[in-house]
């Protein structure tokens, strides 16, 4: 054996601190799930890693072994997860999917040793890649990293054998490297989860809780330049102004780069980018006075984004989809209002420079350029149509710089700028947000300040404060709260907030035990918490609630929950009315729910729970269950189908017309309604191959809305009953009632030929629909919503990952 060249990993504690020695080697590696060159080593040392759970802090039922090389283009990992053959999860899983099922090995990287940043790369004993960027303990998994694994499943466990280059990781540029470092393994069959160092299960915290990887010399920050061409075509269905529909074609190429401009900084510029294979949005019929929020799934905006995030007055969804309320209506007349807002609109080019230097500094810069909207503005006299500018030529703005402090603490400064063009306002918001720990980390002390503004003639200026202080670890924790938000602070031209005009004084306490004297109990915890809300002009109360909440979960790994709680005194809402200085009086009420939740490991699992809310001393009550049976039909073939039921009786709220009522009253109209939610949902995920995957997303949404009076709001917050108003149109419809239904499919195939590389071909089908038919049963009215016209999407999209420094190395393609 050639033992210059081998590494035997070997972890001892250096004052407390645990560690492993790299070893530098010359020798190819071959990443094929079988240690068979001579830089592994011959004889394998298995050690027991430490539960996190299922018993906290005792050795894991099956030992693990690590092995860790470098040399000038990567660092390599080889693991042995000892188990018996036939006992090895053979589930097969989505990439980035933290399944249960799924025996998985796991590495937490941390290359500037500060205990906040670091990565995360895990592989299924099926060869199921798994990868995050970490930041605070959050795991952005919805970035795929470029490297390379192989499994090998043997006698008596599994190999995994990793390769990680170092253009997918930052690291400082110096002599010798110190990393921190800690592994996972998670074993399906006992639902356990295990790591090299112990980590405790009160913060649960792989970073801050690690070893080090020490004696790493001479390694360079490579040239990172990759360069990420795509091509797409499309067939969509378009509806005309008839009614009828055409059939659309485009053909769309672009391309995304990725550029290391330093060791520490990285450069992401998308180049006429498409986002047509995006799955659909959770569509809802929205009867509030304030805006839905709906998750981003474009990709170039949910990678790499974790410092833009951070204050959380970055919403990346204005960008292209979701122009504030503000702005859409600004070229409209008084008596007009939009029939349609376009889904999106092009975006011509986005970028972001990103990274964290060697001092613990991370400077984030983000552009993007939108497109136009045009939408059609209907008058309310006499119905006409006319195209609309609905939102311009748009510059945004992103700026951040995040220092990291002591004891796993930082503190953040970001601005957000917005540039329109014409005559539609600009905007401006800056933040200055906190984290600041103990050093044991057992007590955290946080907090936030935003100036937000909008720029016009009136130079509108508007702030948030925030702080908490908090223990955060060991059995009994809780903590305090206030936040202050002026009636004239408004982000939402590049963030989101759902309403201002606040102040929010909350108080919280919980104990929890992670190892219970009951045998029957893995862990469980109880909350109790209070909080009672003023508007923050006038200085006037507006709610108070106190909540008690409880979760457990048993050795059989089977959990459930509740929570319940009630307001202590009549809630004034001044946001409902939907006009300044009014408010509505919503009685007092109480309310409970209780949830399940059967072992994932089983191939048949349940969630399901319920709800109640009653309302005292008036007839408004609210009921809502749900249940969702987890199958596992074979090891590569997994449904989930849910549903959920919500229905409210007497509801009392802001009547919104749908139609134009024959008469109408001087003040603001409410109306006592009855409303049924429904909502089905499959998930169906055909696993071929660890690259190769077909998954399918259903749903349908069906709410309706059906009035059984209406009344005036008073001066004093109550409701005056309008016998004689029966909310009818000219025709003898209803012109409140509404039916709403969203049907959507989203079917995905998806093939991952090579690392960063991969082939897409999509069908989505979608019916959104409303009408008046209230009264109809629910699967007559989801026949009738599939019989409407549907609109059907078809694409194919191929995505080539070119890496420079790879094509250099290959002499046939790029000489040196």
């Amino acid at each position: 054996m050639r033992w210059e060249y081998l590494f035997f990993l070997v972890s001892f504690y250096t004052f407390g601190q645990q560690q492993l020695e790299a070893k530098y080697i010359q020798e190819k590696i071959t990443i094929d799930g079988v240690f068979n060159e001579a830089a592994w080593s011959a004889q394998i040392e298995t050690t027991p890693f430490i539960q996190i759970k299922p018993e906290p802090g005792k050795p894991s039922k099956s030992l693990t072994s690590v092995q860790l090389l470098y040399d000038q283009d990567a660092i390599y990992f080889g693991f042995f997860c000892q188990d018996p053959q036939d006992s090895i999860s053979k589930v097969l899983s989505l990439r980035d999917d933290y399944n249960p099922n799924c025996d998985i090995i796991g590495i937490f990287l941390d290359t500037y040793n500060d205990n906040q940043n670091g990565f995360y790369f895990g592989l299924t004993s099926r060869g199921v890649q798994l990868d995050a960027k970490i930041a605070a303990n959050d795991y952005n998994d919805r970035l795929n990293l470029v490297w390379h694994s192989s499994v090998q499943i043997v006698e008596n466990g599994w190999i995994a054998e990793i390769r990680i280059p170092y253009s997918a990781l930052r690291f400082p540029q110096k002599d010798v490297q110190d990393w921190g470092v800690n592994f996972g393994r998670q074993i399906a069959r006992n639902r356990e989860e295990s790591s090299w160092v112990k980590v405790n299960p009160d913060l649960e915290n792989m970073l801050l809780e690690s070893g080090d990887i020490t004696n790493i010399k001479n390694i360079s920050p490579p040239l990172r330049l990759a360069l990420i061409p795509y091509v797409s075509a499309y067939a969509d269905e378009v509806r005309k102004e008839d009614g009828s529909k055409s059939l659309l074609r485009s053909f769309n190429g672009g391309m995304d780069i990725k550029y290391g401009i330093n060791e520490a900084f990285t450069l992401d510029l998308t180049l006429v980018p498409d986002f047509g294979q995006v799955v659909f949005d959770q569509q809802v019929l929205n009867l509030t006075p304030f805006e839905v929020q709906f998750n981003e799934n474009r990709q170039f905006f949910t990678e790499g984004m974790e410092l833009f995030n951070k204050a959380g007055i970055f919403y990346s969804r204005r960008i292209g989809i979701q122009a504030p309320n503000k702005v859409t209506q600004t070229m409209l007349k008084p008596d007009e209002y939009l029939e349609n807002v376009p889904g999106s609109s092009q975006l011509y080019n986005a970028s972001k420079i990103s990274g964290r230097n060697s001092k613990g500094l991370g400077i984030g810069v983000f552009n993007a350029v939108n497109a136009e909207q045009i939408g059609t503005a209907v008058s309310t006299i006499d119905e006409s149509r006319r195209e609309v500018l609905i939102s311009p030529l748009t510059n945004y703005n992103v700026v951040v710089f995040d220092q990291n402090l002591k004891n796993n603490s930082s503190v953040t400064f970001t601005n957000t700028n917005v540039w329109r063009s014409g005559s539609f306002y600009d905007a401006n918001v800056s933040a200055v947000n906190f984290s600041l720990n103990s050093k044991d980390n057992n007590y955290n002390i946080n907090g936030k300040g935003i100036l937000s503004a909008q720029l016009d003639a009136s130079n509108t200026l508007g702030h948030n404060l925030n702080f908490n202080i908090q223990k955060q670890r060991g059995a009994l924790i809780g903590g305090l709260g206030y936040l202050e938000e002026s009636d004239t602070y408004d982000p939402n031209d590049l963030g989101f907030n759902y309403n201002n005009n606040r102040r929010i004084f909350e108080a919280s306490m919980a104990y929890r035990e992670f190892q219970p004297k009951w045998e029957k109990l893995m862990k469980w915890s109880i909350n109790a918490s209070f909080s009672q809300t003023y508007l923050y002009d006038p200085s006037v109360f507006t709610s108070n609630m106190a909540t008690l909440n409880f979760f457990t979960v048993t050795k059989k790994f089977n959990a459930f929950g509740g929570n319940g709680g009630a307001t202590l005194k009549p809630t004034q809402d001044y946001f409902e009315p939907r006009t300044d200085g009014a408010v509505f009086t919503i009685p007092q009420f109480y309310f409970f729910n209780t949830w399940f939740s059967t072992n994932y490991q089983r191939k048949v699992a349940i969630d399901a729970g319920g709800s109640m809310n009653q309302y005292i001393g008036n007839p408004w009550k609210q009921y809502a269950y749900n249940f969702s049976p987890r199958l596992r039909l074979s090891d590569a073939i997994f449904l989930i189908y849910s549903f959920e039921k919500e229905l409210q009786f007497n509801n009392l709220g802001y009547a919104i017309p749908f139609a134009t009522p024959a008469m109408s009253y001087q003040g603001i109209l409410f109306g006592q309604r009855n409303r049924n939610t429904t909502v089905q949902a499959i998930a169906l995920d055909y696993i071929m191959t660890n690259r190769m995957s077909l998954s399918l997303r259903l749903r349908h949404y069906r709410s309706t809305l059906q009035y059984e009076s209406f009344s005036l709001l008073q001066e004093d917050g109550s409701l005056s009953l309008l016998p004689d108003f029966n909310g009818l149109t000219s025709e003898g419809k209803s012109a409140y009632d509404i039916n709403y239904n969203a049907f959507t499919i989203d079917l995905v195939y998806r093939w991952v030929f090579m690392p960063g590389s991969e082939i897409n071909i999509v069908w989505k089908n979608s019916v959104f629909a409303s009408n008046d038919a209230v009264s109809v049963a629910y699967w007559q009215d989801l026949s009738s919503t599939l019989q409407t016209n549907a609109l059907n999407s078809f694409s194919f999209k191929l995505i080539y990952w070119l890496d420079a420094q790879q094509l250099r190395k290959d002499r046939s393609i790029l000489p040196r």
